[in-house]
């Protein structure tokens, strides 16, 4: 049984008519995650905003502009000895950070074998009072949720909001040449921003995951591969049936006409979806290996 089946979800029926202005393809979803998604929202409307599991605890930070973000901290106390890396994650479209934190991705689990700290942020908008439902697509979405690719300036103030809280909070145990960077969709998309913006600066590597450049913005009005602030090593992760995938093709040559190392892997038959299988290898093998530097 999935821990999160000890977890009964609340039984609504929606009258809410989808929004039909969509920025992206969503994923498909069977009902076994819809039901996870209902579970992760329960757990998010608690008072306490907090779960406790075996992996170690995952909470809710509000921010002061009606915004939040999830941090999940593997048991600290028991490793207090060993400075902790960071991972920084952005979910796609219409998405949620508790659903990524305790459903739809493996860094929680990760985070307690690797021992590292990971936050879950939380893409501006306005959430479904009822909790999550299907589209008239049918794919699983929390409201209208996104990451502003073309216009990322308070996107860039959250994320600062959520640097300075970390940097602060986990002082005593946070190794800040070790802060990485990974975006899915919408997220990824929005990674570019990052990687521009603050680049080595502030983030030691950085994956950019079925998103790339561009995609279906306007591509003159996103910030610029030759504004650079420091070069960082870049993942980039797609597949062959990715509707992102010629975005990713074009985020490679970008990156790498201004020096950054890319690595750019194109896994068969995958569409756009999150590779929950692939977060092990992308870890160990490639964040792992990489710290930023700290004269920069």
């Amino acid at each position: 049984m999935n821990w999160l089946d000890y977890f009964t979800p609340v039984e609504f029926t929606s009258t809410i008519q989808s929004n039909s202005n969509f920025r992206l393809l969503r994923d498909d979803c069977d009902d076994e995650q819809l039901n996870q998604a209902k579970r992760a929202w329960n757990i998010s409307q608690r008072q306490s905003k907090e779960f406790r599991s075996e992996f170690g605890r995952t909470f809710q930070v509000d921010t002061d502009k009606q915004r939040f973000f999830v941090i999940h901290e593997p048991l600290i106390n028991e490793r207090k000895e060993r400075s902790m890396p960071l991972l920084v994650f952005y979910h796609g479209l219409n998405s949620s950070a508790w659903y990524c934190a305790l459903a739809r991705t493996n860094w929680s689990k990760l985070s307690a074998q690797y021992n590292f700290l990971v936050v879950f942020g939380q893409g501006q908008g306005t959430f479904y009072d009822c909790g999550p439902i299907r589209d008239q697509h049918g794919h699983l979405t929390f409201g209208d949720l996104y990451w502003e690719v073309e216009s990322p300036q308070s996107d860039f103030h959250y994320l600062e909001t959520i640097l300075n809280y970390m940097k602060t909070k986990y002082s005593d145990v946070l190794d800040t040449d070790r802060i990485y960077f990974m975006g899915y969709s919408n997220g990824a998309l929005f990674s570019w921003n990052v990687a521009v913006y603050y680049g080595g600066q502030t983030f030691a590597a950085l994956c950019n995951h079925c998103g790339g450049f561009g995609g279906r913005y306007n591509e003159e009005k996103m910030l610029q591969a030759g504004n650079i602030r420091a070069v960082l090593p870049i993942y980039i992760l797609t597949g062959t049936d990715d509707a992102y995938k010629e975005s990713c093709l074009k985020a490679q040559e970008l990156f790498q006409s201004v020096k950054c190392p890319v690595i750019l892997e194109i896994m068969e038959n995958r569409g756009h979806s999150y590779y929950m299988d692939k977060e092990e290898f992308v870890w160990t093998q490639f964040f792992l290996k990489h710290r930023r530097c700290s004269q920069l």
